[in-house]
C-alpha cells in the first residue's frame, strides 16, 4: 500500500507514539498489509483536534529489521489503565455530588417562599 507512494500525510491520533514526533525524527511506518518502510517527519500542520505530519517515505525493510530497530518494543502507555474498582469508586462520588447538589437546591428553595 505504501509502495505507491512517496509521500504521506499522518494524522497523529493514528500514530502509537507516547508523545508528538518532530520535525527531521526518523520512524518506522507499517502499512495495512504489514509492510514496513522508514519515514522521516517534513513538516508539522496543525487542525483544531490533530496534528498531521508530512512525511516523506524511505525504503522498504523487512520485518526482522523492523524489530531490530525497535518499532516492536512495548512503550508505556502515556495513560495507565483504569481498573473497575476506580471506575465504581467514581460513579459513587459522582451519586454523592448529585444527591448533595439536589439536598442543597431543595433547602434553598424551601427557604425562598413566594409572598
Amino acid at each position: 500500500m505504501l509502495d505507491q507512494h512517496e509521500h504521506l500525510d499522518v494524522p497523529h491520533r493514528l500514530i502509537a507514539a507516547p508523545r508528538p514526533l518532530e520535525v527531521g525524527q526518523v520512524v518506522v511506518l507499517r502499512d495495512l498489509d504489514g509492510r514496513h518502510r522508514w519515514a522521516a517527519v517534513d513538516r508539522l500542520r496543525f487542525t483544531e483536534t490533530d496534528t498531521i505530519y508530512e512525511m516523506q517515505l524511505g525504503h522498504p525493510m523487512p520485518l526482522e529489521r523492523a524489530v531490530e530497530v525497535g518499532a516492536y518494543e512495548s512503550r508505556r502507555m502515556s495513560r495507565p489503565f483504569v481498573r473497575v474498582p476506580d471506575v465504581h469508586r467514581m460513579l459513587d462520588g459522582m451519586r454523592e455530588q448529585r444527591a448533595r447538589a439536589r439536598a442543597e437546591e431543595t433547602a434553598r428553595r424551601s427557604r425562598v417562599r413566594p409572598a
